[in-house]
């Protein structure tokens, strides 16, 4: 998430701005020690241009 971040070319408050959230909140975000839960991941990448895409392979 931080690499995206860096990539978009934004700051924390910006994203935060973008999302509609406070800084705070983008700052967890972006803390790998903090849970994420999926639709705030999928709101923040959308902020950043991006899209969560997963995908299912068959195992081996």
């Amino acid at each position: 998430m931080i690499e995206t971040l860096q990539q978009a070319g934004i700051a924390r408050s910006e994203l935060a701005r973008r999302m509609g959230k406070d800084e705070k909140e983008a700052r967890r975000l972006l803390d790998p020690d903090v849970a994420t839960n999926v639709p705030l991941l999928v709101s923040a990448l959308a902020a950043m241009g991006k899209r969560l895409v997963i995908g299912l392979d068959e195992a081996a």
